[in-house]
């Protein structure tokens, strides 16, 4: 609201300085006409609010502006899905196609939180969101026909062809996420293969599995101390009796 403000009075502002720089008259209402249309349109662009994806403005992520793209045009793709989900009666395709925009919303949201995985996203709308669209805008075309021996037949295809679509959004939502658990898993290897250089394993499989890694702490508390590892050791055992 502010920034539609701001633009309004900025072109109102430059179309009066057109209007008394050109002299007045009709050529200058003209121009004032056409600087009052740039200054608006241009301070509007200047004033509106960046895009965010997560917590930071679009422009700051790798890849945002595609990401952004993709989310635009799968959120007017679920737009649309709503609106014909609303529209058909037959309460089993209303629920199959509600599935596919809950399952495509989850799909959204995590590209939204997780930009660099834009084109999953975007491989599924562009691959499945038309096609989604005209078929249950064609399914509720035939259920306000009125042509009773038709509506059955297209139920049962629009419900096969929604529940596979279903299957593909959440395999899309889950391909996404593998990325992220394979980069997760990576660094967890990462970090056991640097503590086992560093002297220290813990194997978890194991009863008693921090032993290993309390015998490398008892060494290195030896080494540090100038006493050898195992009289540190026994000097313990010895206290404890």
């Amino acid at each position: 609201m502010l920034s539609t403000i701001l633009a309004f009075v900025a072109g109102l502002g430059l179309a009066g300085l057109a209007f008394w720089i050109s002299g007045g008259g009709v050529v200058g209402l003209v121009i004032s006409m056409l600087v009052a249309v740039c200054g608006y349109v241009g301070v509007s662009y200047l004033t509106a609010p960046e895009r965010r994806l997560g917590r930071a403005p679009a422009s700051t992520v790798p890849n945002g502006f595609k990401a952004v793209e993709a989310i635009d045009k799968a959120n007017a793709c679920l737009s649309e899905l709503s609106k014909l989900t609303a529209r058909a009666r037959d309460p089993q395709v209303r629920k199959e196609a509600n599935d596919i925009v809950v399952a495509t919303t989850s799909l959204v949201r995590y590209v939204e939180a997780n930009p660099s995985s834009y084109d999953v996203l975007r491989h599924f709308i562009n691959t499945y969101g038309e096609q989604s669209v005209k078929l249950l805008g064609g399914y509720v075309e035939v259920e306000d026909s009125g042509a009773s021996n038709q509506v059955f037949r297209a139920k049962t295809e629009t419900i096969e062809a929604l529940q596979a679509l279903e299957t593909t959004a959440a395999g899309e939502l889950s391909r996404a996420v593998e990325a992220k658990t394979l980069a997760l898993s990576a660094n967890s290897d990462a970090i056991v293969r640097l503590a086992n250089m560093d002297g220290y394993s813990v194997d978890d499989d194991t009863p008693g599995g921090d032993r290993h890694t309390s015998q490398s702490m008892l060494n290195d508390a030896g080494r540090q101390g100038g006493r050898n590892p195992q009289d540190t050791r026994n000097t313990q055992e010895d206290d404890q009796a």
